[in-house]
């Protein structure tokens, strides 16, 4: 696993904060708890864990690391605040909807070994409350119930699933981090029946390759890429992906990011290495760049040369609005060198990124760069516009040509043109369900 140091905030000495930073992009973050560090890290009963003097280290990083430290208010009631997510939550910058703290321990198993504590589906409701799964990793609870793309919860612990939209519980019904904590859930399966189901919360282990295959298109092969995060054990499966890709002469790719709340810097630099045939060591991918007080820590990713990398003639995006920070930065990043389309939805908007502060067992994620391609381009804030619009169809399983998304996107790619209006699937009105905790909003997952 690639880890990235950079010196450790100023002026933070009353915390002794170890000095270790972590590139990290989006919710989607590098981090390694396996490094020698001369520092001393301040556990929950040290004087200075005081919540008092953790709104400070949170108030200090601000005005330190900070991408927009001139914003930050210069004096604050450090015992007026509650906990230092509630001191971060009152100093953002108004468009920051990213910086964060969580859990280190949660944070290193989740992007260091892929690993996280649940059930292993992600969730999407409808516009009458109805709940489908939208996907269900391999080595998990849920994937070992055979539980897939499309299939219905009906009810979870005698509540109907209407019953929870309505309460908006969804970020609650699966109860506490508790390993062996038990739902019952009734299911009704694609093929129409029903079944009754206890899962226990277990760690989970993330495949973020959801699934890969090569579609025939005439004498072409268009190779098509479920990729889910960006985490620290993606690099192995894009490798087998890739060499699947090679081997079967694919020479356009439908990269599919509908779900990927981004990752690892470094993950993205590979994977767009494996996107550019004609890389080199001279070529940028991308431009990290910090605030005025921290230039020094301005970090370049340049393409490289990879076993199985593709000669595209063409590169096809699948989008939508959970499409954020590390995904993006591969779209942007690619389209100084590849003809990049999009289909779906305009993507979250987060082209800036989170450097990691440990302090008290907690990791402050401050956004603190911004990042931007060879030419110069980034602060999409806005997120980056579809060219093509299409509509996810969570009924239908990854890799069905007739599913919307990828019909589309096999339209464009066939024909450079979007599909037409008369061809397209009608939309369906659906909601995103975003938990709370730190985890489940990057990866989407229960």
């Amino acid at each position: 696993m690639s880890v990235i140091p950079l010196s450790g905030a100023t002026g933070l000495k009353p915390m002794q904060v170890i000095r270790r930073t972590i590139i990290v992009f989006l919710c989607s973050l590098l981090f390694s708890c396996n490094e020698d560090n001369s520092d001393t890290v301040l556990d929950s009963s040290s004087a200075f864990c005081s919540v008092p003097e953790q709104n400070r280290f949170v108030h200090e990083l601000l005005q330190d690391v900070y991408l927009w430290y001139q914003d930050v208010l210069p004096q604050i009631d450090y015992a007026s605040f509650r906990s230092p997510q509630q001191t971060l939550d009152f100093l953002r910058a108004d468009q920051d909807r990213f910086s964060s703290i969580t859990s280190a321990a949660t944070f290193d198993s989740l992007f260091n070994e892929g690993q996280y504590l649940g059930y292993g589906f992600s969730v999407i409701t409808e516009a009458d409350g109805s709940a489908l799964l939208r996907f269900v990793y391999d080595d998990s609870p849920a994937g070992r119930a055979g539980l897939q793309r499309g299939d219905e919860i009906l009810s979870v612990n005698n509540q109907s699933a209407q019953q929870i939209s309505q309460a908006f519980a969804w970020s609650s019904i699966f109860g506490p981090d508790q390993e062996g904590y038990p739902v019952t859930m009734l299911v009704r399966k694609k093929d129409g029946s029903v079944i009754d189901i206890q899962l226990l919360k277990t760690l989970v282990n993330i495949n973020t390759v959801l699934h890969n295959s090569i579609i025939q298109n005439g004498t072409e092969n268009i190779g098509y890429l479920v990729f889910n995060s960006f985490l620290a054990t993606s690099s192995a499966e894009l490798e087998s992906a890739f060499a699947t890709f090679k081997a079967g002469g694919v020479n356009r790719l439908i990269l599919d990011l509908r779900y990927n709340g981004g990752g690892s810097v470094p993950v993205a630099s590979t994977l767009a290495s494996y996107l550019h045939t004609n890389s080199s060591s001279d070529q940028l991918f991308a431009r990290l760049q910090h605030n005025d007080k921290h230039r020094s820590r301005d970090s370049f990713y340049f393409f490289r040369s990879l076993v199985n990398q593709l000669e595209l003639q063409q590169l096809v995006v699948v989008t939508t609005e959970a499409t954020c920070s590390a995904s993006e930065m591969i779209v942007n990043g690619m389209k100084p060198y590849l003809n990049v389309m999009t289909v779906g939805s305009t993507t979250c908007g987060k082209p800036v990124g989170m450097n990691g502060y440990l302090f008290c067992d907690q990791l402050a994620l401050p956004v603190s760069f911004a990042a931007y391609n060879s030419n110069n381009e980034g602060e999409y804030f806005e997120g980056i516009a579809a060219n093509c619009p299409a509509q996810d169809e969570v009924s239908a399983a990854f890799g069905d040509e007739q599913e919307a998304m990828l019909s589309a996107a096999l339209y464009l790619s066939r024909n450079n043109s979007c599909q037409p209006l008369a061809a397209r699937k009608s939309p369906v009105t659906s909601a995103l369900i975003n938990a709370d905790d730190y985890v489940r909003s990057v990866i989407g997952a229960y």
